[in-house]
């Protein structure tokens, strides 16, 4: 078999300690990619026999862990060979064509295969909105990203003061989507408007999914921090204590990464003391009551209120640790958990 593009998904998990059922594997070409999982190349291996075999063998099959020594075996089957760009997930979207283009025009996207793109144009609506309307409210939770694709829209910060207006191509609402933080200006059509939006959950699930989106949100991220954050980088990482009611712990890890700090990031919560330590901005250590690595700074996030104090020192272990995820996946993966936590409760 000779596929252009292979999607393979997970339909049954026997004790697997790295992948669950409803996982998905994609093969482009000759490359694999495992879509933001854990690296096994058994199953590497497995994928590649696949495709290089008869055709029913690509069907479905199992892995071949128990061979190898892994305690886990997991049951795979095809899901397609070069989806239409018109049909992802077993779903039509109607606005699909259009929407491909309008993120094809994008330079960021340039970078990804077309149905990578075709697959994130699937997660978008279109919106249109009249002048005066109120888009985005200071306070808000933020839940969606805007993409402006005719018409303008001014943001106002305190006191009605004007910051911006955006135009087409321009983004709006990702500040909230990537920090965890409530919508922090006002956002108001100034002439008829359309726009494409993507919710939270699936902006977050296509940054973990496709390293080139990642590296450009990250960016954006560190244009758009405010001048306040910038001074608060300065004064954090001279070790700077404080209180988690002036600046919050997402902001905090953000303005360590961005100014790529040495140390200890020390919380004291109500339910015990935390740890983060962080090298050249990376976080590369996370404790919290019995708990460390990516668990323990998830519920690290999560905490809201508690007092805190920056140490620019390191463990003799720490010096040498690997870090624990990439910094933009963690906070997206925190992020992602947090709002199924208050949609849960809602």
């Amino acid at each position: 078999m000779n596929f252009k593009e292979s999607r393979f998904e997970v339909i049954k998990n026997i004790n697997c300690p790295l992948y669950q059922t409803g996982n998905e594997f994609k093969i482009v070409g000759r490359a694999l990619s495992l879509m933001g999982k854990p690296v096994c190349l058994t199953l590497m291996n497995d994928l590649t026999a696949a495709l290089s075999g008869p055709p029913e063998r690509a069907q479905a099959f199992n892995c071949s862990g128990e061979r190898t020594g892994c305690r886990g075996t997991l049951c795979l089957r095809l899901l397609t060979e070069n989806p239409s760009s018109a049909t992802l997930n077993g779903k039509i979207n109607s606005h699909l064509p259009d929407n491909v283009q309008e993120l094809n025009n994008f330079s960021i996207f340039k970078t990804l295969e077309y149905n990578e793109v075709a697959e994130i144009a699937s997660y978008f609506k279109v919106q249109e909105f009249k002048t005066g309307q109120i888009v985005l409210r200071k306070g808000d939770r933020g839940e969606k990203l805007f993409i402006v694709l005719s018409g303008s829209v001014e943001i106002i910060g305190d006191y009605g003061t004007p910051i911006a207006v955006l135009g087409k191509g321009e983004i709006f609402g990702e500040m909230s989507l990537l920090t965890g933080n409530p919508v922090s200006t006002k956002v108001r059509v100034l002439e008829d408007t359309k726009a494409m939006y993507i919710s939270a959950s699936h902006f977050r699930m296509i940054i973990n999914r496709y390293s080139p989106l990642q590296m450009y949100f990250a960016r954006l991220l560190v244009q758009r921090l405010a001048k306040s954050n910038i001074e608060r980088s300065k004064q954090v990482s001279s070790g700077m204590a404080g209180s988690l009611s002036e600046i919050t712990t997402t902001e905090l890890l953000q303005a360590l990464n961005l100014s790529q700090k040495t140390g200890a990031l020390i919380l004291n919560f109500p339910k015990g003391e935390a740890r983060i330590s962080l090298r050249e901005g990376d976080i590369i250590h996370a404790e919290f009551k019995d708990q460390t690595g990516e668990k323990a700074f998830f519920e690290i996030i999560k905490q809201k209120r508690g007092k805190f104090q920056f140490k620019p020192i390191l463990t003799t272990q720490e010096i040498t640790a690997p870090k624990i995820g990439e910094f933009m996946y963690l906070m997206m993966e925190a992020m992602n958990q947090i709002d199924d936590a208050a949609d849960s409760e809602e």
